[in-house]
């Protein structure tokens, strides 16, 4: 059996808070708290949930933007944890990340050619010439016209700065991408237009995807598998289909009662779940399950108990000791 070419396990970052006074008990903020998942060479796993469940802290953290509390990350058989700078900035040639706001990731003063020859000038590859020819290359691979390359970031639109930014994390010819919400800041249409090229891309070069977002609607059209965040934790992990069309956690359930119905003839059949209250506090997360605070379905076991994920191998996996596919929409009816 082939290894993953991604394995994350038990990943944890928290960020500490601080202190109002010398004699305040030290405080964090648990954005991720013990997260598992691997990724297969060619697949795509979504990491989805709601602003501050900590999806972006997790695609951060294994880039070592930030670095981890505790846990393990293993790329292509390297422990990308123990590795000094050199290792690092080689092997991140391999693992190239994404940004959401292609505006803010662009440096401004910078031409495109500037942009997509700086990494292969940084990793010593090809000559001037050689690495503009490159250039244009990657500007025609993500649908961009080559003649653009003398441009800079703000005389594009904002789906074809998002398309620079794809080639420019393409520039290296990595093995996996890290895509953190890369389609939230544009129009749907021009969202649709990003997608298909990430398809495209995949399809033609053998990548991987860790796709972070919130839209379910876009996750479903790129990826394999999902895995629903909730407050540092998942709570929920299966295949695509069977997350969308059986999901077993009350907040799943939830999330996907909030995604728009396109056949208006459907939409009445559609049983809107409505979640009351905000997120808990990460620095002080309740006991037990995070969810239950918000939870229609929850009972004392689950303030006295933390749910973790669990299913047969090969299903959907969900962490919440009432897990059934119809629990949250009879008490919502």
């Amino acid at each position: 059996m082939t290894a993953p070419l991604l394995q994350v396990t038990d990943l944890v970052k928290h960020y500490p808070v601080k202190r109002r006074t010398l004699w305040e008990p030290r405080r964090h903020v648990h954005a991720v708290n013990g997260v598992s998942f691997d990724i297969a060479r060619g697949e795509t796993l979504a990491l989805v949930g709601e602003s501050g469940c900590g999806k972006s802290t997790v695609g951060k953290t294994l880039m070592r933007f930030h670095q981890p509390t505790s846990g393990t990350v293993r790329f292509d058989d390297h422990d990308v944890f123990s590795l000094g700078a050199g290792p690092l900035r080689r092997l991140r040639r391999d693992l190239q990340f994404v940004f959401q706001d292609p505006y803010a990731s662009l440096p401004p003063r910078l031409s495109v050619a500037s942009i997509l020859t700086e990494p292969l000038e940084i990793h010593g590859i090809g000559n001037p010439r050689t690495r503009l020819e490159r250039a244009r290359e990657l500007l025609n691979l993500v649908g961009l016209r080559p003649e653009l390359i003398s441009r800079y970031p703000h005389e594009f639109s904002g789906g074809q700065r998002q398309r620079v930014g794809i080639a420019r994390a393409l520039a290296l010819e990595p093995k996996m991408l890290i895509l953190d919400e890369p389609v939230s800041a544009l129009d749907v249409s021009v969202q649709a237009q990003v997608v298909n090229l990430l398809g495209h891309l995949q399809a033609e070069l053998g990548l991987s995807y860790l796709f972070i977002a919130h839209d379910l609607a876009v996750v479903r059209h790129l990826a394999h598998r999902v895995a629903v965040m909730y407050l540092g934790r998942i709570v929920e992990h299966g295949t695509t289909d069977e997350v969308f069309n059986h999901p077993r956690h009350p907040y799943t359930q939830a999330l996907l009662s909030a995604v728009p119905i396109e056949d208006p003839d459907e939409r009445g059949q559609n049983l809107r779940i409505r979640l009351e209250g905000d997120l808990p506090d990460p620095v002080d997360l309740p006991s037990g399950c995070a969810f239950r605070t918000r939870c229609p379905i929850a009972q004392d076991r689950c303030a006295a108990e933390l749910p973790l994920l669990a299913g047969d191998p090969g299903q959907t996996r969900a962490a919440c000791h009432y897990a059934s596919e119809n629990a949250l929409l009879e008490v919502a009816r």
